[in-house]
């Protein structure tokens, strides 16, 4: 799958904490960086108060 910046995509990672934020499986997130090769990207997670976080190392078979 080719990935872009700018692309909003499903994340399809069991829930996770990240910095302190339950991130949940099924939610929408925007892709704001892709590594070379297109394998990894850095995410772009609005929480439930607007609040935006970056989530680095998400791999492209994890977003649908």
């Amino acid at each position: 799958m080719s990935l872009k910046p700018g692309d909003e995509k499903t994340l399809n990672r069991p829930t996770f904490l990240h910095e302190g934020v339950f991130v949940i499986q099924g939610t929408m997130v925007r892709v704001l960086e892709v590594s070379e090769g297109g394998q990894e990207a850095v995410v772009e997670y609005t929480d439930k108060e607007g609040f935006p976080h970056y989530i680095k190392g998400v791999r492209s078979e994890e977003l649908i």
